[in-house]
């Protein structure tokens, strides 16, 4: 009898101990799956980052924004013909992200996901974005949805397999943008080093505007037509920041694609340092289109690099001079030139591998730059004021 009413009691404080638990996780998801405050969000990325071999980025109406793919050449986007991919980017992405966690259990209410933005994807006004990752011991979901706290350093997120909703930390939010993900920087030579561009229009006709050193301030625009006046000292100066940070608007692979001659322009952009960027851009179903390639001067490179070397062996002399005690080692200029025309042929090297075989559109004003002509360097050209009982003075009023 003893041993009966113990056990009753016991099967009851084991029942009373089940319903406190399922009151206390009512709202919050099963309670097998719930995360406690200060768990890693991802714990399995933390473990081992360079295992994810996919990062997929997915909007309202289950849209594809990007699907990344690492391959032996590094990350590409798949969804871009295998456009080379920013590998900074998804490593920056990823670190940010294992080291996110739990700050909050929120809602596991499907009706109040809204509030937080970890709705389903499957309707197009859904406003999170999913994240999702291959590679790892098990694939990784979350809809990451409304920013939250100070500074943006809080996400509400959610597995998309799970009720429970989660604050989390962390500017962990994916951007929603593929050319965020993706090489979309063609580019970055910055105007100073420009010593040269030489523009040829479709016509035959070629603007070219040039420096004789770098510190001048302007480019000038060489031979210009007798009679006719620049608008100003810096009229050339407009034509040479086109390869400063150049950055794509959408990439196609050029294929067999051709060039149409009617509508070509091309301009040639060399530096001082022996770097020669061309850009063709033409008329393509009615839009503009470029293609890009780089060439290495060898001889201007060695030159350059000799003056730099020379700038650098007075600078580290002086040094010397004004600390003898320091044991500074002796400048090598070999090495120095050696490294420094490495860089630049390795510069050359690298936009041909990111360029070779695309056609790019890029913002309108910088198809307008690669496309000035002569008659852009120039003056307007005056009206004057018309005469007495012209067709623009036609009652000889005083004027």
């Amino acid at each position: 009898m003893k041993s009966s009413s113990l056990l009753k009691m016991g099967a009851l404080a084991a029942g009373l101990i089940i319903a406190a638990s399922l009151i206390k996780n009512r709202g919050h998801g099963d309670a097998d799956t719930a995360l406690s405050n200060d768990a890693l969000l991802v714990p399995a990325l933390a473990k081992d980052l360079n295992a994810v071999t996919a990062l997929d980025v997915t909007a309202a109406g289950n849209t594809k924004i990007v699907s990344l793919k690492k391959t032996d050449a590094g990350w590409v986007a798949e969804n871009l013909n295998n456009y080379p991919g920013d590998v900074n980017k998804v490593r920056e992405y990823l670190i940010k992200l294992s080291q996110a966690k739990i700050r909050e259990s929120k809602t596991a209410n499907p009706d109040a996901y809204t509030k937080l933005g970890v709705e389903d994807l499957k309707t197009d006004g859904a406003k999170g974005v999913m994240i999702t990752l291959s590679g790892l011991d098990k694939p990784v979901q979350l809809i990451m949805g409304a920013i939250a706290g100070a500074g943006g350093e809080g996400v509400y997120v959610r597995d998309p397999a799970q009720k429970q909703s989660y604050l989390a930390s962390g500017a962990i939010r994916p951007e929603a943008s593929i050319n965020s993900w993706i090489q979309a920087e063609i580019t970055n030579i910055g105007s100073s080093r420009i010593q040269k561009v030489s523009i040829t229009a479709p016509d035959g006709s070629v603007l070219n505007v040039a420096k004789q050193k770098p510190e001048e301030q302007d480019w000038a625009v060489l031979d210009p037509p007798k009679g006719k006046e620049l608008s100003g000292p810096s009229a050339g100066n407009t034509v040479t920041g086109v390869l400063d940070q150049l950055r794509l608007e959408t990439v196609q692979p050029a294929g067999d694609t051709q060039v149409d001659d009617k509508s070509l322009y091309t301009a040639v952009y060399d530096t001082f340092d022996g770097v020669s960027v061309t850009i063709k851009t033409w008329q393509l179903d009615g839009k503009d289109v470029m293609r890009v390639s780089a060439s290495f001067n060898e001889a201007l490179a060695q030159s350059f690099a000799a003056a730099e070397s020379d700038k650098a062996k007075a600078t580290a002399e002086a040094e010397a001079k004004a600390t003898p005690s320091a044991k500074a080692p002796a400048f090598d200029a070999d090495k120095f030139k050696a490294d420094k025309v490495a860089a630049l042929r390795k510069e050359v090297d690298a936009i041909n591998a990111r360029t070779n075989g695309w056609n790019y559109t890029v913002p309108p004003y910088q198809f307008g730059n690669i496309k000035k002509q002569m008659s852009d360097m120039l003056k307007p050209a005056e009206t004057g004021t018309p005469a007495a009982g012209t067709p623009g003075n036609p009652l000889n009023l005083p004027l």
